[in-house]
């Protein structure tokens, strides 16, 4: 799925924050306008409207998270590059950050490697680089639904986040303007505004344990219908420099979603039904819990309205949690859980 030359190169137009609010708004505008009015713009908003967002995360080892989404909304033939980052220090708090994608898609680097490049709204640009990744894995088919694909860009590498320009360190001590660790990326495209979808409850989230990684996703449809994959790579030292070697991926289709065996600490343990065996997941913290379209990751309230009304109610919890094998191999993983609709 690519877009024309053309289009991208009018993401990839540079404009100050009153710009970049600008064109937020007109956006959310454009899709809020057409779902709320009549038959004809409704038709305008199926046939016209595209969504490319892009996750892409770095996790340290002492719980130190950075996610950034990016993400390109084309709608009624407006163009809306726009960006949000945010970080969850170890010792806790969320901090972020609005901006815009830089290009019209994240760069392959000479070495194979991923950059995805943000320019934030306090005047700095985030670079974040994966370095080595696992190649890119497809779902099997069918996919979770005619109007929504979704696949991951970069199951596993190793992971820097750093700061370029002037402005306040992104967090209270100066480690914080770099952060290595582990990384992950996937891809979300949809062609209907996200409320038009028919989607009732999403859980989803990436596992990195020694040797392993693993990434599910389970989506529930208000038709109650279930689409479930749960994937798994064998990750071992490369020849040159711990460099990452990712095995073909052994794929599970089943009829059932990672399961809550009980509370943990006024929190949810998970198990995966991952293909090398189960992976039990103890929550450390909750990283965000309440509404997805908030004041922080939207602080325009018009922008807010509309991309509320395009997407309907939701509300999300997203977690930092420990993960264990019956080996005992533990890791880190981030993961989360989205309900649609009241």
């Amino acid at each position: 799925m690519a877009e024309s030359d053309e289009e991208q190169e009018r993401d990839r137009t540079g404009v100050g924050a009153a710009g970049l609010a600008a064109d937020l708004a007109s956006g959310a505008t454009a899709v809020s306008r057409a779902l709320t009015g009549t038959s004809a713009s409704r038709m305008l908003v199926r046939r016209g409207f595209l969504l490319r967002k892009l996750h892409a995360d770095v996790v340290s080892d002492d719980g130190d998270v950075l996610v950034a989404h990016l993400a390109w909304l084309r709608v009624a033939g407006v163009h809306t590059p726009y960006a949000v980052v945010e970080r969850y220090p170890a010792g806790g708090g969320r901090e972020v950050l609005r901006g815009r994608p830089i290009a019209g898609s994240p760069r392959r680097r000479r070495d194979g490697g991923m950059e995805y490049s943000i320019a934030t709204r306090d005047g700095r640009t985030l670079r974040l680089v994966h370095h080595a990744p696992v190649p890119a894995w497809h779902p099997s088919d069918p996919q979770i639904s005619p109007r929504m694909h979704w696949h991951v860009a970069v199951p596993y590498a190793r992971a820097e986040a750093s700061w370029e320009g002037a402005g306040p360190d992104p967090g209270a001590d100066a480690g914080a303007a770099r952060l290595v660790g582990t990384g992950y990326s996937d891809w979300v495209w949809l062609r209907l505004p996200p409320r038009l979808l028919g989607l009732r409850w999403l859980r989803w989230g990436r596992i990195h344990l020694p040797g392993r990684t693993i990434v599910f996703n389970t989506v529930d449809r208000s038709n109650g219908l279930r689409w479930t994959r749960v994937t798994e790579w064998r990750v071992g030292a490369g020849p040159v420099g711990g460099d990452p070697i990712g095995g073909d991926p052994v794929e599970l289709v089943i009829d059932g979603a990672p399961r809550t065996d009980g509370p943990a600490d006024g929190l949810d343990a998970w198990t995966v039904p991952a293909p090398g065996g189960p992976v039990n997941l103890e929550p450390l913290r909750v990283l965000h819990e309440g509404e997805p379209l908030d004041a922080d990751r939207f602080p325009d309230p018009w922008e807010r309205w509309g991309s509320r009304v395009a997407n309907g109610p939701s509300y999300e919890t997203r977690w930092l949690s420990s993960a264990r094998d019956a080996s005992g191999a533990t890791g880190m993983v981030v993961h989360e859980s989205v309900r649609f609709g009241r």
